[in-house]
């Protein structure tokens, strides 16, 4: 068989053009990827003042290169919590133990993701946070308000007792609020956790 057909699969070129089109998409999400991650880590050490033209820099980028990606300061702010949020519900979907054949499924995973000791998903609520930090800004109330009502959402379809699984929601939030000051030690910690789960089965 003649391989030298310009259409054939065999054809080196061919097969190159798929990758040489993907590229300047794979480096378009890693800028962006570079910009949201400097943005976080700065915000979080500096607070919300920190200005554009740092971020690019921790980010290696230019401030240009910035702003073709996010115009707005808003945009950047909202994209970081869009993440974090994201971030976060994956966290708590990861702890949903499937082999549990009662209600409640996801209201434990909710419990394990922020009251486990070094829990990643419980610094969504520290002071720090992207969400405490950005979350009562201008422009955040839609992007907020839907991140509460998709929760709203996946618990009330969770089988379980409405008004108590309110109750273990706010009171895992707060002690992953308080989980690393005086106010939760890890003692404590352990006592609410293993109480909040039981809390979290039904009765």
């Amino acid at each position: 068989m003649d391989n030298d057909d310009p259409g054939t699969a065999d054809d080196p070129g061919a097969a190159d053009e798929p990758a040489a089109q993907s590229a300047p998409q794979r480096d378009k999400e890693r800028t962006r990827a570079a910009i949201l991650d400097a943005a976080a880590s700065m915000i979080v050490e500096h607070g919300s003042g920190v200005s554009l033209a740092d971020i690019a820099r921790r980010a290696g980028v230019s401030k240009g290169a910035l702003t073709h990606h996010f115009p707005h300061r808003l945009e950047l702010e909202k994209a970081l919590v869009r993440r974090s949020n994201e971030q976060f519900w994956a966290d708590v979907h990861a702890l949903v133990d499937l082999s549990e054949n009662r209600p409640g499924k996801l209201l434990r995973a909710y419990v394990r993701a922020l009251t486990a000791p070094d829990s990643r998903a419980a610094e969504i609520f520290s002071p720090s946070s992207l969400l405490t930090v950005l979350g009562d800004r201008p422009g955040m109330e839609e992007l907020v308000d839907e991140d509460a009502a998709r929760w709203r959402e996946a618990l009330s379809a969770d089988g379980f007792d409405p008004a108590q699984a309110l109750v273990v929601r706010l009171a895992s939030e707060g002690l992953a609020m308080n989980m690393g000051t005086p106010y939760a030690t890890e003692q404590e910690r352990e006592l609410a956790h293993a109480r909040l789960l039981e809390l979290a089965e039904p009765r």
